[in-house]
């Protein structure tokens, strides 16, 4: 902080690690459209995002069942 401006710099520390995954051709060309579609910045927010969501998703409901909940939600769809 430099008192003569009255201002300040955050940063954002966090811990960050690359993860490479290998995805199908036809996988990428849906994630670019979900991307461009959903206005996210690029493929990796789309990923930390969709990662996070799942996460708290088999924390609530667990594997077995959320995979039945979002199969079933679909056929009705």
């Amino acid at each position: 902080m430099t008192s003569e401006e009255n201002s300040y710099i955050e940063l954002d520390i966090r811990a960050t690690k690359i993860v490479s995954v290998k995805l199908d051709v036809d996988v990428i060309y849906e994630l670019d459209k979900m991307v461009r579609r959903h206005n996210f910045k690029s493929r990796s927010e789309f990923i930390r995002e969709a990662l996070s969501l799942y996460i708290k998703l088999l924390n609530i409901y667990g594997r077995k069942e959320l995979k039945n909940i979002i199969e079933n939600r679909l056929k009705i769809a």
